[in-house]
């Protein structure tokens, strides 16, 4: 008996992780049910809301508030119609057809015009093609940081942001061994900052296959990296935390980090532990997870209450063939070029988007779900102003709602 029992003992130990696992994986498929067309709940608790700036910007997939001036930064890539380096998404000869452009929205007075509440942030140094897929603003130092995904290599590209005549003048280039696939910042300082390795295997270094399965099986094996800029322009960074898919990233406060795990469905948030004496890097210890409705993508924080902002996708197959038929869909002569059955193709391919918050008090509430936008990739709120923003990753122009 004592040995059927050790027996029994040790196949639990085996089978209880698979059992973990498959539990986890399940939560995930079961969107593809639960979030179809027709079956997805319908959320907008807000007074009311508009779709605009459809013909002047398209794939934001970042967005920020700077709130003393009423001002929400762009950051958006139409050339990620052809080159999406986060989901292995490459048009081979078929370069994209323009860099990377950065926006700055005056959100404060409705009553202007499109023409003069949109404003092209103009780039000034940088000679390099720009392809972008997250920003971090540090206000008090003028410091943007901007990833990079051009055909050179990952990196980050550093700027001075002058608010004013918004023009951001390129400072420096960087570039580290960890810089496998950045994708979204947090700021500490000028010089100090978290990032998001999205994947470990990029598809476009390692191949699809060790891609899709990290991507799919969600091994945790992506990172979270902190960084200081030295005084000689080189980045000095370490690991501090490994997950699947770490993808938004926000400071919740002083001591708690947010970090999207995308292919989990989930938010993790980490206690910042400090260093080590002599040591500059600390590290992160989980803390707790936030279990969502759909793939979390970018995290931000309401600068009022401290709430926590999230944004994804809540039907995973929908999205997929959304964004790859915006090649044709975004591009009227590719439209024309490929008559009425492109026109049909382009009508009826849609995807969904979702943006909720969350707050310990009040656990998650859910701001907007639905299909009217596509692809919500990012949303921001100036609680103060009864302002909100939902950016999408392949979606044109901007939904904003106000309260």
């Amino acid at each position: 008996m004592a040995g059927i029992s050790i027996r029994l003992s040790a196949l639990v130990a085996l089978l209880a992780p698979l059992a973990v696992f498959l539990a986890g994986r399940v939560r995930v498929l079961s969107l593809a049910y639960f979030n179809a067309p027709g079956r997805m709940p319908n959320y907008a608790n807000f007074t009311s809301s508009e779709i605009k700036f459809t013909e002047q910007i398209r794939s934001c997939e970042d967005v920020l508030l700077v709130e003393a001036r009423g001002l929400a930064l762009l950051a958006c890539d139409p050339g990620r119609e052809t080159w999406n380096t986060v989901m292995g998404f490459f048009v081979e000869g078929e370069a994209p057809h323009q860099n990377a452009e950065l926006w700055a929205y005056n959100y404060t007075n409705p009553s202007l015009s499109d023409a003069q509440s949109l404003s092209p942030i103009e780039i000034v140094g940088l000679h390099t093609e720009l392809r972008t897929v997250g920003f971090e603003f540090h206000e008090p130092s003028e410091t943007l940081f901007v990833t990079n995904h051009g055909r050179e290599g990952p990196r980050i590209e550093q700027f001075h942001l002058d608010l004013e005549t918004l023009v951001a003048t390129h400072t420096r280039t960087l570039s580290h061994p960890l810089l496998r696939a950045p994708n979204s910042i947090v700021a500490l300082s000028g010089s100090e900052f978290f990032f998001t390795n999205q994947h470990h295997f990029t598809a476009r270094e390692s191949g699809r296959l060790l891609w899709a399965l990290e991507t799919y099986v969600a091994l945790p094996i992506a990172s979270v990296v902190h960084a200081h800029v030295l005084e000689d322009g080189t980045l000095d960074a370490a690991v501090v935390a490994r997950q699947a898919y770490p993808n938004g990233i926000a400071l919740l406060n002083d001591s708690t980090l947010a970090v999207a795990a995308t292919s989990k469905r989930l938010v993790n948030l980490y206690t910042i532990l400090p260093g080590e004496p002599g040591r500059t890097h600390g590290r992160l210890q989980l803390n707790t997870s936030i279990w969502l409705p759909f793939l979390p993508d970018n995290l931000a924080v309401s600068k009022a209450d401290g709430a926590l902002l999230i944004a994804g996708h809540p039907h995973l197959l929908s999205l997929n063939k959304f964004s790859r038929s915006r090649r044709v869909c975004h591009r009227p002569e590719a439209v024309a070029a490929g008559g009425e059955k492109a026109r049909k193709m382009c009508d009826k391919t849609g995807a969904a988007s979702w943006a909720s918050e969350w707050t310990p008090e009040d656990g998650l509430k859910h701001i907007y779900a639905g299909w009217e936008y596509p692809t919500s990739s990012s949303v921001v709120r100036d609680r103060e102003k009864g302002v909100g923003i939902v950016s999408g990753l392949y979606s044109k122009g901007l939904l904003i709602w106000r309260d």
